[in-house]
């Protein structure tokens, strides 16, 4: 194990350095703020990136005097961005690697992620090989933010968070919100989240049974993973509602929200609850955009920063 963490270091090193120069050849003076690094899968759809721009904001107002950067860990989006949009969006790696050079000596990566699956866990590899380089070779203090859900509290914070959209839809390709009361009676809502074949996929299971407990006929289920489609249709039927109102579990309303729960194809989940004979209806919002699930993100990002050492 220690000589896979040394071979680990060497290896984050040599890429730090061919990304970048390092600290010892910046181009211009230690800075003395910190940078906050936003990392997240990312999306090609233009109207999700609201999303992205909200969480942005949010920090900026939060944390006005550090440096908020974003990075996205998916090469597939990065390039499309790029080959249609002639926009390059850096990786977790290179964007540490421009800080660097820039003199931050003071970084949280912060995830964006809902929960600590394999696209986290490769984020937190690539924090951890390099805060062991130390001060010398990279940075002063570099170290990772949690994702959405990793407290207990963070679940309970998430479930009061997502509250007030239970009473709100969106219309039209920009999405607007409007505010539609709802009848737990006759209206259930059901949260689609990603899902993964990770351990962390337990998550899920863990924020549904919250959301169950907190609302009347709030369910929650995933794309690639447990609960599946079939195990939220079986507590939507039992519950004898008539109209299901679907949202996105994720950061931002992409393909998987646009596409898989909420289009028009034989095996999205708006078609599939209407076969059964439920009418629908839809929020397409990520949560991203959500201010009070922003704020969960944040309190991450500080209890990082209050843990740095001059």
């Amino acid at each position: 194990m220690k000589m896979f963490k040394i071979a680990a270091g060497i290896a984050a090193f040599v890429l730090l350095a061919v990304a970048a120069p390092t600290s010892a050849q910046m181009s211009g003076p230690v800075k003395e703020n910190p940078a906050i690094l936003l990392v997240v899968f990312g999306t090609s759809y233009p109207e999700a990136q609201a999303a992205f721009e909200n969480v942005q904001e949010m920090y900026k107002e939060e944390f006005p005097d550090a440096e908020v950067r974003i990075a996205f860990t998916s090469d597939f989006i990065r390039n499309k961005i790029k080959e249609r949009d002639g926009i390059e969006i850096d990786t977790p790696l290179t964007a540490l690697a421009k800080l660097n050079d820039e003199g931050y000596q003071d970084v949280v990566v912060q995830s964006l992620h809902v929960i600590t699956g394999e696209e986290f866990h490769d984020t937190a590899n690539v924090v951890d090989c390099l805060s062991g380089l130390g001060e010398t070779y990279a940075f002063r203090n570099l170290a990772l933010g949690m994702p959405l859900l990793t407290s207990v509290e963070d679940y309970k914070a998430a479930s009061e968070a997502l509250g007030p959209q239970f009473d709100q839809t969106t219309t039209g390709l920009e999405r607007t919100a409007v505010e539609s009361p709802r009848d737990p009676s006759e209206t259930a809502v059901v949260l689609m989240g990603h899902g993964t074949a990770h351990p962390a996929n337990s998550a899920y299971s863990q924020m549904a049974n919250i959301l169950e407990k907190d609302y009347e006929n709030v369910f929650l289920g995933t794309v690639e993973g447990y609960p599946a489609f079939e195990d939220v249709l079986e507590k939507v039927k039992a519950s004898g509602v008539s109209k299901v109102r679907l949202m996105p579990f994720m950061i931002v309303a992409g393909d998987h929200a646009v596409n898989d729960m909420a289009g028009d194809e034989a095996d999205s989940w708006k078609t599939l609850f209407e076969d059964e004979g439920f009418e629908t209806e839809i929020y397409l919002k990520g949560m991203g955009e959500n201010d009070e699930i922003a704020k969960i993100y944040v309190e991450h990002t500080r209890e990082v920063l209050d843990g740095f050492v001059e």
